[in-house]
Formats: C-alpha cells, sequence, structure tokens
C-alpha cells in the first residue's frame, strides 16, 4: 500500500503576525483556507502558505511533447 503525504496543521495558542502578498483564489479556495485558520487559530496567510509549499513539494510538471518529468 502507498504511503500517502499529509499536510498537519498544528493548533496554536496565538496568531503570529508576518509579512503579506496577496494572491487571488476561487471562493472555494478560499473558504477551504478560512476553515483551516479558523480550526486551528493560525493565519489564513499561514494556511495558504503552506498548502502552497506542500503542493509545490508534491507537484510534477510534465512536458507534453517530452514526456519528461520535471
Amino acid at each position: 500500500m502507498e504511503k500517502k503525504e499529509v499536510l498537519v496543521f498544528r493548533k496554536q495558542r496565538f496568531r503570529t503576525n508576518s509579512p503579506l502578498y496577496r494572491i487571488r483564489v476561487g471562493g472555494d479556495a478560499y473558504e477551504i483556507v478560512e476553515d483551516v485558520a479558523n480550526r486551528t487559530n493560525m493565519t489564513m496567510n499561514e494556511v495558504a502558505s503552506m498548502m502552497i509549499r506542500f503542493a509545490y513539494e508534491h507537484t510534477q510538471v510534465i512536458d507534453k511533447e517530452e514526456n519528461d518529468v520535471r
């Protein structure tokens, strides 16, 4: 059975302040980030950043012409 990678969030006592940058996401993605932020007491910025880094680390880009995995 293949081991499935998971992203774990630990509930925080206090929200932290960090520099903010804006990105636009669809409503469904916003609601997902908002839900996790509320459940973990993390900022939406922290949650979105963790999710993006996790997705990036588990992303493969395939060139259609060469079928190369990068």
